[in-house]
């Protein structure tokens, strides 16, 4: 790639993200559709299933979703100097609208059309919040250790928000990494093992 193209690449990045840090609201999980459509539907940056995989990773990393990804694509398509075009792109209009917002919140919140306009965004922040869910979940590759795993955190979190029990999402993110890392380096390879003996 010539050093032209690859300017020209770095800014696509740039505008890409930049774009999605102008109109994405609700935070990284609300952004992830508008993500979807732009680095995997429209450019082909990364497959469904890499998505996934690196948003599993990005919400085990400290940081925001959104710039994690961004981060993280930069530097796979032009180095360190991608990862800095994309991930300033996702920051600067985030930035500047939350300055601005901080000058004016408090004067702003007074008026009931701004009240009832956040509502709305709340609203619009859950749908695509569960619209993103239902797409990642289509692309989890299915096993009965996955489903069962889903189960017991479902009902977990079900149980500790009705006895308002404080359990961090962090401790589900930790758990469900070490049991990932105990039942495919060590259970499954056992269990290919002994069928593996037994076919023998």
């Amino acid at each position: 790639m010539t050093w032209l193209m690859k300017k020209i690449s770095c800014l696509k990045l740039f505008l890409t993200f930049l774009k999605l840090g102008l109109f994405s609201f609700g935070g990284g999980p609300a952004m992830l559709m508008l993500i979807r459509e732009e680095i995997v539907t429209k450019n082909g940056w990364m497959s469904d299933d890499e998505l996934t995989e690196m948003v599993g990773l990005s919400e085990s990393t400290p940081g925001p979703i959104a710039i994690n990804l961004a981060t993280y694509l930069g530097y796979r398509k032009h180095g360190f100097f991608g990862a800095l075009c994309a991930t300033l792109g996702v920051m600067v209009p985030t930035f500047l609208i939350m300055f601005i917002i901080s000058m004016f919140f408090r004067n702003l919140m007074q008026y009931q059309p701004v009240q009832f306009a956040f509502m709305g965004v709340k609203v619009a922040v859950v749908f695509l919040i569960l619209r993103v869910a239902i797409s990642l979940a289509k692309h989890i590759k299915s096993s009965g250790f996955a489903v069962i795993l889903f189960l017991i955190v479902a009902i977990l979190m079900i149980v500790f928000h009705y006895f308002n029990i404080d359990f961090s999402a962090i401790y589900f993110i930790l758990i469900g990494l070490f049991l990932g890392l105990l039942v495919y380096s060590l259970i499954i390879p056992l269990t290919h093992k002994k069928k593996e003996e037994v076919q023998k």
